[in-house]
């Protein structure tokens, strides 16, 4: 078969996703958007017996913008 003819299927680029660090508390913490137009943000706190094993708590997630996740939180 000829290269020239094959029909190729292009995607488009996914759009690029917020992210923001900054601290919570003297604490380390990251706010991303998960998907557009929804935020999360987590902690570093690896002495919190509630911490994943990589040392990151989930502080809350599914605010609409990055102000709501970071009034909600205290991020600065």
């Amino acid at each position: 078969m000829d290269s020239d003819h094959l029909l190729t299927a292009t995607q488009p680029e996914p759009a690029a996703l917020g992210r923001y660090y900054g601290s919570c508390d003297g604490k380390a913490a990251l706010a991303r958007e998960t998907s557009p137009g929804s935020w999360q943000v987590k902690v570093r706190d690896p002495l919190n017996r509630l911490a994943g094993h990589d040392g990151w708590m989930m502080l809350g997630t599914g605010w609409s913008t990055l102000a709501e996740a970071r009034a909600a939180t205290g991020l600065s």
